[in-house]
């Protein structure tokens, strides 16, 4: 029988700790969308409910401001049979006290009924706020769990392995984690912002054709142009997300036409003089070498267009027969890297923590007034002794 090894983990034990996990985390997701599903369809009920009581609220102010009218004619035509009541007589009389009473006895319960229904209408519209606010945590919540299943089964082979190699998978595990959560709260707001807001719009439009069908076929028509236009901007919206979650180019051409693809359309957005310079013969790397690159290239640009206000920057990718070499460097404020940073810490980490996981190294050179230098080394395949590539030129 094997001594334990100091440090490292029972594999079966680990297994089953694992499995257990999953299980109730899995049990716990269920129950997540439970909540959730449950606040939704309590969501559309209300806003069924506060529909109907706002419209029920407008007609009872014009009921009320109608009864209040006929009850002002009612009491001067008393006043005038009051007057002359020698003229008009008791009946008269009579009869138009009646009226007056019966219209400001409408007019009071309308009132009451106004009150009541406004005052639903409020606490209708608190109930949703409530109700949006737990749809939200709980897809948020949903979201967590669903990345928590797929590290854990993703890496559960990995894991049963030594205490080191866990640790470190454990590390790698929970900067993914990081990222895919911040880019998949990135794309939620984008779809969100963008066509979730256009289909709405174009479900209302479709409800509005519908109804104009039966009315007039030639508003119909114009409104079914407004969709279409509507529909190919909604269109646009998602090439583009889909675009930034991967792009195709990437994948098709590689690193350098992709780069020279998101580099003119940052030009175009951001108005930015933008230089993309190459050396050595640029080909095929690794799929996961290739995102790193453009990943971190596309954020340190992002970040001179939001930190630097740079007028200037210079992108350079070198290729050599075993490193690969990149820098992004801008004409702008600079910052001091010692100093502490605000919100653009994440990116800065995310860019470190991206570039280490495929070997290489990343050096961010900053000082204030004078610009940003973001350098960054990855090796593409063994190197020889007494072969090693030459460092690109400075």
């Amino acid at each position: 029988m094997e001594a334990a090894v100091p440090g490292s983990l029972d594999p079966v034990a680990l297994d089953r700790v694992l499995r257990e996990t999953l299980t109730a985390v899995e049990r716990g997701r269920e129950q997540v969308f439970f909540i959730a599903e449950q606040a939704r369809e309590e969501y559309r009920e209300a806003a069924r409910e506060l529909d109907e009581v706002r419209a029920q609220v407008a007609e009872l102010i014009a009921q009320v401001d109608d009864l209040a009218r006929r009850q002002q004619r009612a009491r001067l035509r008393l006043v005038e049979i009051s007057r002359h009541f020698q003229r008009y007589g008791e009946e008269a009389y009579r009869e138009a006290y009646e009226e007056a009473m019966q219209l400001h006895e409408q007019w009071v319960r309308a009132q009451e009924r106004e009150a009541q229904l406004r005052q639903r209408r409020d606490e209708l519209e608190r109930r949703l706020r409530r109700l949006g606010e737990t749809v939200r945590r709980a897809e948020e919540l949903a979201g967590h769990i669903r990345l928590a299943l797929e590290l854990l089964s993703g890496k559960l082979g990995q894991l049963l392995g030594q205490a080191a190699d866990l640790q470190r998978r454990l590390q790698v595990g929970l900067m993914l984690l990081k990222a895919q959560e911040e880019e998949r709260r990135r794309l939620a707001r984008d779809i969100h912002d963008g066509p979730a807001q256009m289909l709405a719009n174009v479900v209302l439009r479709v409800e509005v054709c519908q109804r104009l069908l039966d009315e007039d076929v030639g508003r119909a028509r114009e409104e079914l142009e407004r969709l279409k236009a509507l529909t190919r901007e909604s269109l646009q919206d998602v090439r583009k997300i889909i675009f930034d979650l991967r792009p195709m180019a990437l994948d098709d051409l590689g690193l350098i036409p992709a780069l020279r693809q998101y580099v003119a359309g940052f030009v175009d957005k951001t108005g930015l003089e933008v230089e993309l310079v190459t050396r050595g013969a640029a080909r095929r790397l690794d799929p996961a070498v290739e995102i790193t690159v453009y990943r971190i290239l596309q954020e340190a640009l992002n970040n001179v267009w939001k930190h630097a206000g740079a007028s200037r920057v210079v992108m350079r990718v070198e290729f050599a027969a075993r490193r690969l070499w990149a820098e992004v460097a801008d004409d702008g404020c600079g910052f001091d890297p010692a100093a502490p940073r605000g919100a653009d810490r994440f990116g800065l980490a995310n860019m470190q923590e991206r570039v280490a996981m495929v070997g290489g190294r990343i050096d961010i050179q900053s000082r204030p007034g004078q610009g940003t230098r973001v350098r960054l080394e990855i090796p593409l395949g063994r190197e020889e002794d007494g072969h090693a590539d030459p460092g690109p030129d400075r």
